[in-house]
């Protein structure tokens, strides 16, 4: 091996006005070049940092330098840097170049081989002075001259490893896995709506087959169609509806109320005044000219209707459905509409903010500022974890999936409308086709905001109305001070006193354990409030005498099992922005899905699952109801 001889020189100056004496000792470094998936364990204070060399394997493309220490404090900087000299080692100008990370217990950085032209780079560490960087304690400075301040014992011992990072086949198949996860989902989709189809044709041959039967006057059957008994075809509402415990006097007086749809005029039993029952029998007609909603609300006869529905105890669909579907299916169209400008006046700026720290951290090499999950961050482009943004994707394509099914329900509708479908026109539940658009563009935007808040997780990317104090106090006093009276309706009543009670537990955990982390907080009240709807709207449909069918069944059991996964996995928390970048790292975890995905991006996986899950029940839960008349459809 050619032996090479190098000279250097050594400067040593003092302030001091006496002569001081001074030993210099030169020591070999045996363990200067680190080696790929080799350990090695060294010493550091914040007189003497350390350095070392690492240099690319051949096939090697890029690789991740993990530093870890058994103690918290001093706090420390890691900084991987170019081979060029000087090396900047000191704890005024560590930050000057390269990339760096503070660290107490873990730091981890990505290192890719095309940002090192020499194929090496350094890996720095330096203990600094204080450890106010780290979420430590303010620096000591002593008074009195006598008093040094002595930073020799400001020691830590580290341990460095380099490991080779994922390949790029890695990402292709990473990429594959959602797609394939989420496509199923179409797939499944299609299949059920064959079947629905199948079963629909089956049908349709034993009408046929019955109608050709010669048990039947087929010419009494052509001739007087409106002889054929309701059951018969299979089409027209049930002729009654249990309540169970509802089911009373005051809500038996309530027969005979119709869509406006319909051509039979509205008629109410009452026992009180005749005035208003002479009233609220005479027909409500169509619009023909207009659709307007003014040119509905405008009608003489629609405030006795209010005054009469006002005397009821307990109300039914077609006490509420009373406006031409005309005007509603444009009314409706308004939450998918508010929903889309709220979407882009949102998301502009906060792309432009995630582009402007991306932007940020790629130029200047700061890694504090974004909080990501270090040990398992895998960068693409200027990205620097993209496995954060493409566990998003779910939110997006499975949101697309739903509005395709809302699109397939509304055109299914509209043809039973111009046929004059007895189901489309008198029974069920009235169709809110735009609230639900509304939905499925929410899921999709949902999948987007996230995906730009993992660009640069960090805390200024969380914005919330200061206004929330005034609202409260509006709340309470028009809900609670205004409305002081016993209950009207028991069972409503328990289960709203059960959701309060889970509220306030909810606000004041938050508030006592968590008084920084408003985002996580906020979300959780969020998920439990929606399976507290979820839980009401079932329990009182169930004793309301109502059924639910296969489908929505089997979607609620699905979706409640997932929704226990998922959150498992969102309160992992592998990051938080309540504390320094430092100490976020100390909670970072290795990938746990293919090398690839961590556990927040499997909360990604399945909350989306859940929330599609979760529409598709409030799509469907109703669907028992759909040859039922509305005013044998009781409302709570």
């Amino acid at each position: 091996m050619e032996q090479e001889t190098q000279h250097f020189y050594v400067d040593v100056s003092t302030l001091s006005p006496k002569n001081t004496s001074y030993q210099l000792r030169v020591t070999r470094v045996e363990n200067f070049v680190l080696r790929t998936d080799d350990r090695f364990s060294f010493n550091a204070t914040a007189a003497q940092p350390q350095y070392f060399k690492y240099q690319f394997p051949e096939g090697v493309d890029s690789v991740i330098v993990k530093v870890t220490s058994a103690m918290a404090f001093p706090c420390s900087v890691i900084s991987i840097q170019d081979i060029l000299c000087p090396v900047y080692d000191l704890d005024n100008n560590v930050a000057f170049i390269g990339m760096y990370q503070t660290m107490t217990k873990k730091a981890a950085i990505t290192v890719q081989k095309k940002d090192f032209p020499s194929n090496s780079f350094y890996v720095v560490v330096v203990v600094k002075t204080e450890d106010e960087a780290c979420g430590g304690a303010l620096p000591y400075y002593p008074f009195s001259k006598d008093e040094p301040m002595d930073q020799g014992n400001r020691q830590k011992t580290l341990e460095v490893v380099v490991s080779p990072a994922i390949t790029s086949e890695a990402y292709v198949s990473s990429v594959l896995f959602c797609l394939g996860i989420f496509l199923s989902f179409y797939i499944i989709t299609l299949l059920i709506a064959c079947w629905e189809s199948c079963c629909q044709q089956q049908r349709r041959k034993g009408l046929l087959a019955a109608m050709d039967s010669p048990s039947l006057d087929t010419e009494s059957l052509l001739g007087h169609s409106q002889s054929i008994p309701d059951s018969f075809l299979g089409h027209t509402p049930y002729n009654g509806y249990g309540y169970g415990s509802f089911e009373n006097g005051s809500s038996a007086s309530t027969e005979g109320i119709t869509d406006s749809m319909g051509s039979t005029e509205v008629s109410y039993g009452y026992t009180g005044d005749r005035s208003l029952e002479n009233v609220a029998s005479r027909p409500r007609l169509d619009s023909l000219s207009s659709v307007e909603e003014d040119d509905y609300d405008t009608l003489a006869d629609i405030d006795y209707d209010k005054n009469v529905i006002r005397t009821k105890q307990y109300l039914y669909v077609a006490d509420l459905a009373r406006k031409d579907k005309r005007v509603l299916r444009k009314k409706y169209q308004i939450y998918f509409w508010n929903i889309a400008t709220i979407a882009v006046f949102y998301a502009l700026p906060v792309i432009q903010l995630v582009i402007t720290y991306q932007t940020v951290v790629n130029v200047t090499g700061n890694q504090d500022i974004c909080y990501y999950n270090f040990l398992c961050a895998h960068p693409l482009g200027n990205l620097s974890a993209f496995n954060n943004i493409l566990s998003n994707l779910g939110y997006i394509l499975l949101g697309l999936l739903f509005l395709l099914i809302i699109l397939q329900r509304e055109i299914n509708y509209n043809r039973a409308l111009m046929r004059n479908d007895t189901h489309a026109l008198e029974c069920g539940i009235p169709k809110h086709f735009g609230l639900f658009y509304a939905m499925g563009t929410a899921l999709m935007m949902e999948g987007l905001l996230s995906a730009c808040y993992h660009v640069c997780p960090n805390y200024t990317n969380f914005q919330f109305d200061s206004g929330i104090l005034r609202r409260i106090v509006h709340v309470l006093y028009t809900d609670c001070v205004r409305q002081c009276s016993g209950p009207m309706y028991v069972d409503r009543m328990v289960l709203l006193v059960m959701g309060n009670i889970i509220n306030w537990s909810l606000a004041a955990y938050g508030l006592i354990v968590h008084p920084n982390d408003f985002a996580s907080y906020l979300l959780a009240i969020g998920i439990c409030n929606l399976l507290l709807y979820f839980a009401f709207y079932i329990i009182m449909k169930l004793r309301s005498g109502e059924r639910i069918k296969l489908i929505p069944l089997l979607c609620i059991i699905s979706t409640s099992v997932v929704w226990g996964f998922a959150l498992f996995f969102f309160f992992q928390g592998l990051s938080t922005w309540q504390k320094t970048p430092a100490e976020s790292r100390e909670h970072n975890r290795d990938c746990i899905l293919l090398d690839f995905f961590d556990d927040h991006d499997i909360w990604h996986f399945l909350s989306s699952i859940a929330m599609f899950g979760s529409f598709l029940v409030l799509l469907t839960l109703d669907d028992d109801l759909d040859c039922v008349q509305r005013d044998k459809i009781y409302v709570f």
